[in-house]
């Protein structure tokens, strides 16, 4: 088995939560542990999420991603299923927004601007802004689909309509605890 970064496991990837799979399940315990896991490592060290399995979607379902197959066929972009870890692969997904909200437009981090990162794990877009697709999701008819793409992720989305359910709410908490403690630790971090 291959230890591999968020950054390895996202690259040239669309990564579909199927409908199979429960929703966001996390609630504040969950999350509160995740946080303070991260926040215990030491500067040289990586948090260790667990396993996260991948597997290749079929080309007789990914062709049902109409909105998608541009990436796929167009750009080579492979499609994946997380058929385990997508709590923790979620829950890093939603952490990474709340950081990317928190900085200027402008900003880097590790080098790299903002735009670049969310091409990289959010949201990539074509140069001519007329195809575009969310790199991480849920299959479309999930609930959790369109409030992971405009509450969560906070793009505009084809239909901008959700229904909350206690996944979407578990989503929502997950994004303002997060919110809230990455401003607590950049505030204990500055001089």
């Amino acid at each position: 088995m291959k230890l591999n970064s968020l950054s390895d496991i996202f690259e040239r990837r669309l990564l579909r939560i199927p409908d199979y799979q429960r929703g966001y399940a996390w609630k504040e315990h969950q999350v509160e542990d995740f946080w303070e896991d991260i926040c215990q490592l030491d500067n040289d060290r990586i948090h260790y999420t667990g396993v996260i399995t991948l597997e290749p979607v079929k080309s007789n379902l990914f062709q049902r991603w109409e909105k998608d197959l541009w990436l796929i066929e167009g750009v080579g972009f492979r499609p994946f299923y997380v058929v385990d870890g997508q709590q923790r692969l979620t829950t890093s997904m939603i952490l990474l927004q709340a950081i990317l909200e928190s900085v200027d437009e402008g900003a880097e981090l590790n080098y790299q601007s903002i735009a670049s990162i969310r091409k990289h794990f959010i949201f990539f877009e074509a140069d001519n802004k007329l195809q575009q697709s969310f790199i991480f999701g849920y299959e479309r008819d999930n609930p959790s689909d369109e409030y992971m793409k405009t509450k969560i992720f906070c793009e505009h989305s084809g239909s901008n309509q959700f229904v909350e359910t206690l996944y979407t709410r578990n989503l929502s908490f997950a994004k303002h605890y997060f919110k809230l403690v990455w401003v607590k630790y950049l505030q204990m971090r500055s001089p």
